[in-house]
């Protein structure tokens, strides 16, 4: 297992939020199991990730407790997620995230555009 070199600062509670929920699909994935989707497939159609990514960071949401993780053993296995109560208090924060997006999706746009030029 890592051990990082520089211990997390939990004074911050950006930090803390970094820590657990820094990842490229984490807050969508949250977003869209709040939606329903719940099943690994489906939601990989939905955000377009690498499957092992976004197997690591469905774990990780498990591990840290913002979804649980439910297998049926079935003739064809079969995975849910569903959100805890702390996954579930994140949504009025991935919602204003997204309408904030909405709302400047113009100048966002335009520099994402910008920088993809740069690289």
């Amino acid at each position: 297992m890592y051990i990082k070199k520089i211990p997390v600062r939990t004074e911050c509670g950006l930090h803390l939020f970094k820590e657990l929920l820094n990842g490229k699909w984490k807050l969508m994935l949250i977003y869209y199991i709040s939606e329903g989707l719940i099943r690994p497939g489906v939601l990989q159609k939905k955000i377009a990730a690498d499957r092992r990514v976004m197997t690591k960071q469905l774990d990780e949401l498990v591990q840290d407790g913002f979804i649980t993780k439910c297998s049926y053993e079935t003739k064809i296995p079969k995975v849910e997620y569903q959100l805890t109560a702390l996954g579930r208090s994140l949504l009025p924060l991935i919602m204003s995230l997204e309408m904030w997006g909405k709302k400047n999706r113009v100048v966002l746009e335009e520099a994402l555009s910008e920088r993809q030029l740069i690289h």
